[in-house]
């Protein structure tokens, strides 16, 4: 999949613009890929996000302020996306004991347990996974380089 190709250019890019390009291309691509493997589960991909930094946490919790600050995309309606996460008995809210407008949130057994059947999936690793013709050097290196790149 050529960058030039998928959007049908014929004109030669400068080096800088053409990366730019590309990782947008990209970010939208892996959007919607991940959007689709999460549809079957009833999540999205930023629901799925909170859930992995909950579960990350776990069993502590974290303030929605934490989650955010945690999150992939840090825009999202944080409070928003907890409510319908904590509707469908994924995470729990907890008052905090001290500052009653606080509210600590925790992954409940029920969010575990569909975080379990995600990673049952494969869509992350294996041979199904999102990226799986990389080798693992590569993989690190393009990690490594859009690190660079964000520098």
């Amino acid at each position: 999949m050529i960058l030039e190709a998928e959007l049908k250019s014929t004109k030669p890019m400068p080096a800088a613009q053409r990366a730019i390009l590309n990782i947008l291309f990209t970010a939208s691509w892996l959007d919607c890929a991940i959007t689709r493997q999460l549809r079957p589960f009833g999540l999205t991909s930023p629901q799925y996000n909170i859930l992995r930094i909950l579960n990350g946490s776990a069993p502590k919790g974290l303030s929605v302020l934490d989650i955010k600050s945690r999150m992939l995309d840090r825009s999202s309606n944080v409070s928003r996306l907890v409510e319908k996460l904590r509707i469908s008995l994924y995470v729990e809210r907890v008052p905090h004991g001290k500052d009653r407008r606080m509210v600590i949130v925790t992954i409940s057994d029920a969010g575990k347990k569909m975080l379990a059947e995600i990673e049952e999936a494969r869509f992350l690793d294996g041979t199904n996974a999102i990226g799986h013709k990389l080798s693992e050097a590569k993989a690190l290196e393009l990690a490594e380089l859009l690190d660079k790149f964000r520098e």
